[in-house]
């Protein structure tokens, strides 16, 4: 059951990074109408207030692509520890995507609004998990002492 999780959440991930990872990703969340506009829409983002970029900026076809198969990464190992780390990095990525919602051109709305609902899911995933008490198994696997 856990390997299946697992494998879902890595592959929600991968598919939301394929998303927003270039013109053909457009196409494939179901707005191929979109990728003429993407080099635009995705080049710069003046950075989210609370995030490290805040002022800087960046660019959202690499920054927020990064982050969400670093994401995917994660999804796949770990225990407890991980998962909590993986909830802040979803805040944070929650702020990311509003942030982007408000930058980018309307027609981008669906497929932001897709990401993020996909996001506020996944996070409260990680905040049941946060909130389960340990059992015995768990208390020693996630110290590196598992069986």
């Amino acid at each position: 059951m856990e390997v299946q999780l697992r494998r879902a959440r890595r592959a929600m991930y991968l598919r939301l990074a394929a998303w927003h990872a270039g013109p053909l990703g457009l196409a494939w969340a179901g707005r191929p109408e979109l990728a003429p506009r993407y080099p635009e829409a995705y080049a710069r983002c003046g950075g989210a207030p609370g995030l490290a970029c805040a002022g800087v900026g960046g660019e959202p076809r690499v920054c927020l692509v990064r982050r969400l198969e670093r994401l995917a990464r994660s999804a796949e190992r770990g225990g407890r520890r991980r998962r909590a780390q993986e909830k802040a990095l979803v805040e944070e990525l929650l702020l990311c995507v509003g942030h982007l919602q408000k930058e980018l051109p309307p027609e981008f709305l669906p497929v932001l609004e897709a990401t993020e609902k996909a996001l506020r899911q996944d996070l409260d995933y990680l905040r049941s998990v946060a909130s389960a008490p340990f059992s015995p198994e768990q208390k020693g696997q996630d110290q590196g002492q598992g069986p």
